[in-house]
């Protein structure tokens, strides 16, 4: 296989606050390679977020090392960061509060040009801007407007042009949808899907809505509680989840087929999920699982492969796979 064009090993992100340390990323690690979609799926406050923006820097780590193209950039001194950035770029969740209300789009998109000195003159910058504007589905008539004057799925268009200004390599789309009406997201997810296959760009692509992710993430990890439950190709996934968050996250996802849902078994979770201030040894999910014994109490599951391609985290993942697995709740 290929060299990645980014891997994560062993990253964390730990906030102190008044109740001890929050582990809001604790210890994962993957591979992205390049022109692929990355999906990262889980439930609210599992974390996706925060490893998105650890993983560009926004956040500094708490520890991990983050290799783009062979080189560690947590090493980089962050006032050096500047050419790793414009190979880096993020599309934030939210449209309404990403754009600034007092700048033009065309000084929404203009503004990574200007602080990377691409264009030396006016002219040139304003026709990059007119690009990326048509690039995105808009025009040139967009470019005097304030953010206030568009859509949602608009607004979330010009900060997909913004992303793309520097030509980077890499996005990170940090839930770019779920703002969106249902009828815009399928647009948007498009839109991305297309300027991949024009662009050669590679996705981490952050989301919970699970049915969007199959469509366009080639690869797909799942979070639980600030760390990475499993990760495999998006078929095998779906097909075959075999970490028992992973089985219950999946069995909520509608079929659209009468008779196919009403044979379906959904998994329905007990308890509440544990806080992820100082939390202690052993599978953070093991509360909640049925396939629960002591030891998953106890010791850290490796995140191991156990098929092809595919890494799970638990501890009965073999018996689980084998069809042995007893429920011990």
């Amino acid at each position: 296989m290929a060299e990645p064009i980014l891997s994560a090993r062993n990253i964390k992100k730990y906030f102190n606050v008044s109740g001890g340390t929050l582990k809001a990323v604790d210890d994962i690690s993957f591979d992205i390679y390049k022109g692929e979609t990355l999906g990262l799926v889980g439930e609210s406050g599992c974390g996706k977020t925060t490893a998105g923006r650890t993983i560009i820097r926004l956040y500094e780590p708490t520890g991990g090392e983050l290799f783009f193209e062979g080189q560690d950039i947590y090493k980089i001194p962050r006032h050096s960061m500047k050419p790793v950035r414009r190979n880096i770029q993020m599309i934030f969740q939210d449209p309404y509060a990403s754009l600034n209300p007092r700048m033009t789009v065309e000084e929404i998109i203009a503004e990574p040009l200007e602080i990377h000195g691409i264009y030396k003159s006016e002219k040139q910058r304003r026709e990059r801007v007119y690009e990326l504007l048509q690039l995105v589905g808009l025009n040139e008539e967009h470019a005097l407007r304030f953010p206030h004057e568009f859509s949602g799925g608009q607004r979330q268009r010009i900060g997909v042009a913004r992303s793309l200004a520097l030509n980077p390599k890499f996005i990170v789309c940090d839930e770019p949808i779920s703002a969106l009406d249902v009828s815009i997201q399928a647009q948007v997810v498009n839109l991305l899907k297309n300027l991949q296959t024009q662009m050669g760009l590679t996705y981490l692509f952050i989301a919970h809505d699970l049915s969007m992710v199959r469509y366009i993430s080639d690869r797909v990890g799942v979070m639980y509680l600030g760390m990475m439950m499993e990760l495999s190709k998006s078929e095998e996934l779906y097909d075959h989840p075999i970490h028992p968050y992973t089985q219950a996250l999946l069995s909520a996802i509608p079929i659209p087929d009468p008779e196919i849902q009403r044979s379906r078994k959904r998994i329905i979770l007990e308890g509440d999920v544990p806080s992820p201030i100082d939390p202690g040894p052993g599978c953070r999910f093991a509360d909640r699982c049925f396939y629960a014994i002591d030891e998953c109490r106890k010791v850290t599951p490796e995140f191991k492969e156990v098929r092809p391609e595919h890494f799970v985290a638990c501890h009965r993942s073999g018996e689980i796979l084998a069809g042995t697995a007893a429920m011990t709740k």
